[in-house]
């Protein structure tokens, strides 16, 4: 068999189950990257490929070839396969086939016998935002930009990403990225079509506004957001449960900017606060469920909590399935497209979890343990267990039986204020490629300004006779 022929029966393990061959024909056929003639490097292998880096995020790119590889008569041609040649598949490829692949799978997850998934009858659903570490290249710096002091920019580059996620079982179900500087609500509005009747979408503080209401209840879904204290709106109404209604009209600037964009916005939004109190400090939550009766106001404040499933999201998709630090792709397209395997993979995992779930008696999502589905995915691959359909049903069910095999214990509701446990004794500013060099940062004990010759914050020290 040629190394061709071998190219066309990788599979990716259990995740085959997800990732068919079928499905990841359709999306490369839609945005016409199939080769034109016999490759070595086929695009349904470079998308699996893609994916498969995401599943070993600290392994290089021609031992994550290997691992895909393994297995398959007349692969040994893959094995010569180098560097160089895996960029430029990844490149002619692109990032769309990879957003298809995500939108396809992505979706909810719960089902009415999912533990954790509702609230009288309404689906809990988590939307907040995150930022990805990114290598320090000209590409990625002069794309998505990153953080800076003073107009010096310093440290990584970085993707802002907002995600839709089910609050019962971590799935994301909708995300849109942007650059450092794109605000999370703007990119928020965007995920307003995901939702719908029966949906009850949870927030922080900073997303709500008149926009921002006004896109999520169009389309029939409730809010439950924190407020700050400048955005409680004008009371109209006490209500029997220590709460009232509310009422905030848009701005000019935001009607303006409403009416060049083509969009209509009502001249008034009327909601829900609830007030809470702890340690002497209050609390607002603003909410489009009005009738106290049928939602009191106890059960949302404690609701509200649940909002931090999706923090525990970000960290299954930075740590636990990620690297832990920066992705390894130096281009903005190769960024953007392995984030978006990176969402894709991490909801198919969370469809295997959830299966995990149901194998038996109903138990809640948060016991299955995220790393060790990971595990068992990984170990699923090298066989080539998606290349029989009956193998991989019966390595399905294995798989479902290992996860549930020793749960987690139950979780403890999060009550513990925000902090830094382990601070930085010794900050130092750090410029990325191409910019302007930055004296080093001051010792947070001694606030002198200590020259360093020998040290150029980000940049290696020149020898002497080289120009500055």
């Amino acid at each position: 068999m040629t190394g061709w022929g071998a190219g066309q029966r990788v599979r990716i393990g259990i995740l085959t189950k997800v990732f068919t061959a079928e499905l990841i024909d359709a999306a490369i056929a839609k945005h016409d990257r199939a080769e034109q003639r016999r490759r070595l490097l086929p695009a349904r292998l470079v998308v699996y490929f893609v994916l498969a880096l995401c599943l070993f995020a600290r392994e290089s790119y021609e031992e994550v070839l290997r691992v895909l590889t393994s297995g398959i008569p007349g692969s040994r041609a893959l094995t010569r396969v180098n560097r160089s040649s895996l960029c430029r598949a990844r490149s002619r490829l692109g990032e769309d086939v990879l957003e298809t692949l995500f939108r396809e799978v992505a979706g909810p997850l719960a089902t009415s016998a999912t533990p954790g998934a509702w609230w009288r009858g309404l689906r809990l659903l988590a939307l907040d935002g995150t930022q990805f570490d990114l290598p320090d290249s000209a590409s990625n710096g002069d794309t998505f930009d990153g953080p800076s002091t003073g107009g010096i920019p310093f440290g990584f580059p970085q993707v802002r990403a907002v995600v839709l996620a089910e609050i019962g079982t971590h799935g994301v179900i909708d995300a849109r990225l942007g650059g450092y500087r794109d605000g999370e609500r703007s990119l928020a509005y965007r995920l307003a079509g995901s939702t719908g009747p029966g949906d009850l979408v949870i927030a922080d503080r900073g997303f709500w506004s008149v926009e921002f209401a006004h896109a999520f209840t169009v389309t029939g879904a409730n809010l439950l957001v924190r407020l700050q204290s400048n955005h409680l709106g004008t009371a109209q109404k006490e209500l029997p449960d220590g709460s009232y209604l509310s009422m905030m009209r848009p701005g000019k600037e935001v009607r303006l900017r409403a009416g060049r964009e083509g969009r209509t916005l009502p001249k008034h939004t009327i909601y829900r606060v609830i007030t809470s109190t702890k340690d002497g400090k209050a609390t607002y939550l603003a909410t489009s469920l009005l009738d106290p009766e049928q939602y009191p106001s106890a059960e949302l404040i404690a609701l509200y909590r649940e909002r931090w499933e999706i923090e525990l999201a970000f960290d299954e998709i930075k740590n636990h399935l990620g690297p832990g630090g920066p992705i390894r792709s130096r281009t903005a397209e190769g960024v953007r497209q392995e984030l978006w395997a990176y969402l894709a993979v991490h909801h198919a995992i969370r469809r295997f979890a959830h299966a995990a779930v149901l194998v038996g008696p109903a138990v809640d999502a948060d016991r299955i343990s995220y790393l060790k589905c990971v595990r068992i995915i990984r170990r699923s691959i090298p066989s080539q267990l998606g290349g029989n359909k009956a193998k991989l049903t019966r390595s399905l069910a294995e798989g479902g039986q290992e996860a549930r095999s020793r749960l987690l214990p139950a979780r403890r509701n999060r009550n513990c204020p925000r902090a830094i446990k382990k601070p930085n004794r010794w900050p130092v500013l750090r410029t990325r490629a191409g910019r302007d060099v930055v004296e080093p940062g001051r010792w947070v004990l001694n606030q002198t300004k200590k020259q360093k010759i020998s040290r150029r914050a980000g940049r290696p020290a020149l020898k002497s006779g080289q120009a500055t």
